[in-house]
């Protein structure tokens, strides 16, 4: 157990550090993280009073809001479905083979999604289908990315048996280690990318968390006596 609780104190430790480092080198021009920093938006571009102290604090900036809008949309989720969300769990906590699983369906989902894509560029009332079924991929990544956070706190802190508290504290520790790993300098896209494919296989495999599964039995035709 204090094994356990030293490394949940340790991790998030080593996840704040990765952070803040990761902000001082972008701050120094050192590395470039694969995605605009929002100072430029905030400031240079709309003429901000203080335009240039905010572009010199854009990437510290940048990354505080980035842990504390993962934080809030997972809050958001889970205080919307909360069951949804604990079955959700449930089913990308199950072990390696789960998630290596659900990352094969993710990445079929996607090469689906571009197939069908392709094939309705050929079609005129079709045009609009995969806007629409890539905003459901979009929504089943973040879905299943969230409760990967969440399964992933709460694993450390029953290990550590500090999981009596509130479910927020578990979706904090969550997300602040898996946030800081996609602030890693040249790691990050494939992490994120291996978030995002696991998170929407998990959350379209369970139906976002529901209680029926995919099947095609209620289609079926059922013998006359």
């Amino acid at each position: 157990m204090r094994l356990w609780r030293v490394a949940v104190v340790i991790g998030l430790l080593a996840s704040l550090a990765v952070i803040g480092a990761t902000a001082y080198l972008e701050a120094a021009g050192r590395i470039r993280l694969p995605w605009l920093m929002i100072a430029p938006q905030m400031g240079t571009r709309f003429g901000l009073f203080g335009a240039p102290r905010l572009a010199a604090a854009g990437p510290y900036v940048e990354a505080t809001a980035g842990l504390l809008l993962q934080f809030l949309i997972g809050t958001l989720i889970l205080y919307i479905v909360p069951e949804r969300m604990r079955r959700l769990t449930d089913a990308v906590s199950g072990g390696w083979r789960e998630i290596a699983r659900y990352l094969v369906i993710g990445l079929l989902l996607v090469l689906g999604l571009g197939a069908v894509g392709l094939l309705s560029a050929f079609y005129v009332h079709t045009a609009a289908l995969p806007f629409m079924l890539a905003g459901v991929l979009l929504l089943a990544a973040l879905a299943g990315a969230e409760a990967l956070a969440f399964g992933l706190g709460r694993s450390l802190l029953r290990r550590a048996h500090w999981s009596g508290g509130s479910p927020l504290v578990a979706l904090l520790v969550g997300t602040t280690l898996l946030y800081a790993l996609t602030r890693l300098p040249y790691a990050a896209p494939g992490v994120m990318g291996l978030l995002a494919l696991t998170g929407a296989g998990a959350a379209l495999s369970t139906r976002f968390g529901g209680r029926l599964v995919w099947t095609l039995d209620p289609l079926r035709e059922v013998p006359e006596g």
